[in-house]
């Protein structure tokens, strides 16, 4: 779908998103030589999906780093998580630096150190290299996610093509992530691990340079200087925070490993919102996140993705461990997937149109429960079953439908001057709740997987992940109740208005 192409001109039943902040005005200057909408925001598109892919590309590729470079697990974990913590702990400065500067020049340079950071995690020679490469590659991503989703309201200045726009932006995500499973599986299989990263440099270095020809040239949406205080705390506030979430599948939620970066975390983002209160210009301004909406909105953005990327995780352990398949049979697994995230997320835009972006949520949600309880079926052996196969096809359905219309809600009358900074706020919820996810439902599997003293270790594993799969169902359906009531009053509160 060119979301530039659908007709203009108000349409009934608009979703919220369409109330989405006036478009950025364009600079005067050259003329893009390619000035192709679709072509516009399929460079957009592409940085994302690539951002999100790198944060799973080690799940498949991370048996073959671990032997080539000799890491111990406690490495590879680090190695793993390295560039998910820069991503998601530097995207609030990352969007703030967005809104002060040209907006293509932020995601030229974002592009660039994502290149430049994959092509030296590609000739890495020990751990730490690769864990300082992959964290260089999260801080160059860290800019270009939502410098390329502030550059969306400059491309599509209509407000409905600008909201169909958004509602298939918030799919990118789930799909990038799919995509650096099926791009790690094969490159693996056919060549070396190293390829997975020269890949990503050469998307990355590819839409860099790229960019001067076919992006618009966006002055600087907004005034003022970087709140250092508010960045350095949010930075290590979230980066611990995340680091605590990803040693947690290792160590244990009980351990020194997990809860002391957690408990500083918590204490340093609890400062970052005191801070921020108290000064002129704070990174993140309290009015931002004012819309119940928005707020609700933000926290259903994380379901997605965690029901997303834990189920990743659990089945990538599940078809090479106890099934004992190689990573390019396993990542073929996620293919029909990946298609039915990325149709889903094409017709998401439309669907909003019809019948709103807000109640796309609450069916979203329902639709990742109905998933995650057919994937709860899983069997150590025999075939793979039709509960399991249809649950892959109704949970992207889902993760879809929810991360599209909180999304599209979230960003609804975003003022322009916090294109950016929005982008971020958002963006970090998705990263968040991917990280959550799979800590959570890990530590889940591996509870009840111990607790199964009498079975096979493959009968264990597999109870385990059905267990973590069938109280995730549980859960999102719960959510799902709440999540509809809460935007109900919302919006009925407006009307009574």
């Amino acid at each position: 779908m060119d979301p530039d192409t659908s007709r203009p001109g108000p349409t009934a039943g608009a979703p919220p998103a369409a109330q989405v902040a006036a478009p950025v005005r364009t600079a005067p200057g050259p003329v893009p030589r390619i000035p192709v909408p679709g072509l516009r925001f399929g460079l957009l598109a592409t940085v994302q999906v690539l951002v999100n892919a790198g944060v799973t590309v080690t799940s498949t590729a991370g048996p073959a780093i671990e032997r080539d470079l000799a890491l111990s697990h406690a490495q590879l974990v680090l190695a793993g998580s390295a560039y998910g913590l820069a991503f998601s702990g530097l995207l609030l400065l990352g969007g703030r630096l967005t809104d002060l500067t040209d907006q293509r020049r932020a995601f030229i340079l974002g592009a660039a150190v994502v290149a430049l950071g994959s092509a030296a995690a590609a000739v890495s020679t020990g751990a730490g290299t690769l864990i300082a490469t992959r964290f260089l590659a999260g801080c160059g991503a860290a800019l270009a996610a939502p410098a390329a989703m502030a550059l969306l309201g400059a491309l599509f200045p209509g407000a409905p093509r600008r909201a169909r726009a958004i509602s298939l932006w918030g799919s990118l995500s789930s799909v990038g992530a799919s995509a650096g499973i099926l791009l790690s599986g094969v490159l693996v299989t056919l060549l070396t691990w190293r390829w997975v990263f020269g890949a990503l440099a050469v998307v990355a270095a590819a839409s860099a340079l790229a960019a001067p020809r076919v992006l618009p040239r966006v002055p600087p949406p907004s005034t003022g200087r970087v709140d250092v205080a508010g960045a350095a705390l949010a930075t290590t506030g979230l980066g611990a925070t995340g680091y605590g979430l990803a040693m947690a599948g290792t160590h244990g939620w009980s351990t020194v490993q997990v809860l002391v970066p957690l408990g500083a975390g918590i204490l340093l983002l609890v400062a970052f919102a005191a801070v921020e209160k108290k000064i002129a210009q704070p990174l993140l301004p309290p009015r931002l996140l004012a819309p119940a909406s928005r707020v609700i909105a933000l926290l259903t953005s994380m379901i997605g993705p965690a029901g997303g990327a834990s189920t990743a995780f659990l089945l990538s352990l599940y078809f090479q461990q106890v099934r004992g398949w190689s990573p390019l049979a396993t990542a073929s697994v996620f293919v029909p997937y990946s298609v039915v995230l990325a149709v889903t997320g094409l017709l998401s835009g439309r669907l909003a149109d019809r019948v709103g972006a807000r109640r796309l949520i609450p069916v979203g949600i329902l639709a990742t429960a109905a998933g995650l309880a057919l994937i709860s079926r899983l069997t150590p052996a025999g075939p793979l079953g039709v509960p399991l196969v249809l649950g892959l096809l109704v949970l992207p359905v889902g993760i879809a439908l929810t991360v599209s219309g909180a999304v599209a809600t979230a960003m609804a009358g975003v003022p322009a001057r916090h294109a950016g900074l929005a982008a971020g706020v958002m963006n970090t919820a998705l990263l968040t709740g991917a990280t959550m996810g799979v800590a959570v439902l890990t530590s889940l599997a591996d509870g009840r997987t111990a607790a199964l003293l009498h079975a096979t270790p493959s009968a264990a594993a597999v109870g385990g992940y059905a267990h973590a799969f069938a109280l995730a169902a549980v859960a999102f359906l719960l959510a799902a109740v709440l999540v509809a009531a809460g935007l109900r009053s919302r919006s009925g509160g407006r009307h009574r208005r």
